[in-house]
């Protein structure tokens, strides 16, 4: 990926932030293999099928000026690790692939040489799409009238939707600030141009819900990293904005997490968190399926940072568990128990950051419960990131490793080695992508 100028500055303000001393801290979890297969993001997400493991790379570094062989596609056998094909990264240009989408037997992926594939589970392209910039996050499927349509956005502003079998162009959305290529335009300018630019307007993946009670899902985006943009999901019509300027006392989610949208059709919510930019109380947002701000709900402790991703019926902070509600009376915000400590001088500090949560829970002493890996541990500078298995209803942390390095990778729960009891997949900035074992019985694994 190209346009990481802000996340960078970012990591590099928390970091600076942390303690000088550095320790290594030992990890306790049985790891089963590691494979080096280059870096991944916080958008990488894998697809297994029939014991494979399908996952994108970022190669050497997140920014390719020249050919990087370790980019592009991984196909990896999941009982021990070992790389059975690497592809998609054999040509000139960026090829970074982060998330994929894996449906009736083709995975779709879009790439940072401005291209969107369908292959098959051997990597044998299918069909393949220019696009108007980079794609970053997983391409999502909705369901249009008896079609199946797979919509990516790029970076400069596209929307675009295909049908998912001949890979045929159904509707496409421009957003009013795109800066890409469009039909019929030189395209070797544009991509020496793009080679060259950062632009953030649609980064993430977005979430998706029938606002208009059409009977076809539309999509809600985070884009340019803190407003959003709602598009018709039948015609990719926009249906409406909301823009960051509208809260001169706060800022918006940071741009990277998806919108949680609770209730069904016209009587659906889109929950957002307002962070305060000075002292004051942090809130959550509702706004109704129109896009317009219905209420607010205060919170009494400081909400961190949004997770990343996130599980079902519940919306998670580095520092809490919120759950959801119509009705602002019945939101329910639950600690998550030492996600902050005192530093020397006395000073309340966000002990997790930059957290990612796996999409499936795991019932564990008579709990559902949600696995995070979080980027950061304030109290140390290890160079190691913790994961943990937090409690939904009570906010306990049930256990805590270490992992090898740093990561900001969403941890992926499957029984990967076939043996009975569930695994997690995690990339780190090391480069290494790990499969651990959890010592935790498949039959645990709630999925949503």
């Amino acid at each position: 990926m190209k346009r990481l100028l802000l996340l960078m500055l970012l990591i590099f303000t928390m970091s600076a932030s942390l303690p000088n001393k550095k320790t290594v801290l030992k990890s306790t979890i049985k790891q089963n293999w590691r494979t080096k297969i280059g870096c991944t993001s916080y958008r990488t997400i894998p697809v297994l099928v029939d014991g494979q493991i399908l996952i994108g790379s970022n190669g050497d570094h997140f920014r390719d000026y020249a050919l990087d062989e370790g980019n592009g596609v991984f196909l990896l056998n999941g009982q021990n690790g070992e790389i059975t094909k690497n592809f998609e990264n054999n040509q000139f240009g960026d090829m970074d692939v982060n998330g994929i989408l894996h449906f009736n037997e083709s995975n779709f992926f879009g790439n940072d040489n401005e291209e969107f594939l369908c292959v098959d589970q051997n990597g044998k392209t299918k069909w393949r799409v220019d696009a108007s910039g980079d794609i970053e996050h997983r391409p999502v499927l909705i369901q249009s009238f008896g079609k199946q349509l797979v919509v990516f956005a790029t970076e400069t502003g596209q929307i675009e939707a295909l049908d998912a079998l001949s890979g045929k162009q159904v509707w496409t959305y421009f957003d009013k600030a795109f800066s890409g290529w469009k039909m019929g335009e030189n395209r070797t300018l544009f991509k020496i141009k793009m080679h060259f630019s950062e632009d953030f307007i649609f980064f993430n993946e977005p979430s998706l819900a029938d606002l208009n009670g059409d009977g076809v899902n539309d999509l809600v985006y985070n884009s340019k990293w803190g407003n959003f943009t709602a598009i018709n999901g039948k015609n990719g019509k926009l249906l409406w904005e909301i823009d960051q300027d509208d809260h001169s006392d706060f800022y918006t989610n940071m741009g990277r997490e998806k919108p949680i949208i609770i209730g069904e059709g016209e009587k659906s919510q889109i929950m957002i968190l307002l962070y305060a930019k000075t002292d004051g109380k942090d809130e959550i947002a509702f706004y109704n399926s129109k896009g317009k701000l219905i209420h607010k709900v205060a919170t009494s402790i400081d909400l961190g940072g949004a997770m990343l991703s996130q599980t079902s019926d519940v919306f998670m902070t580095s520092t809490a568990i919120i759950i959801p509600s119509t009705n602002p009376k019945d939101v329910k915000i639950i600690p998550i128990e030492k996600a902050t400590y005192k530093n020397n001088n006395g000073d309340l500090i966000i002990k997790y950051n930059q957290c990612q949560v796996a999409s499936n829970k795991i019932n564990f002493n008579d709990e559902p419960c949600a696995l995070i890996v979080s980027q950061y541990d304030s109290e140390n500078s290890s160079g190691q990131s913790p994961m943990l298995l937090v409690g939904l209803k009570t906010g306990k942390i049930h256990y805590k490793v270490n992992l090898p390095s740093t990561s900001e990778f969403a941890p992926y729960i499957a029984d990967v080695n076939k043996d009975g009891k569930l695994d997690v997949l995690v990339g780190c900035y090391d480069g290494n992508l790990y499969c651990f074992e959890l010592e935790i019985s498949t039959s645990k694994l709630i999925i949503n």
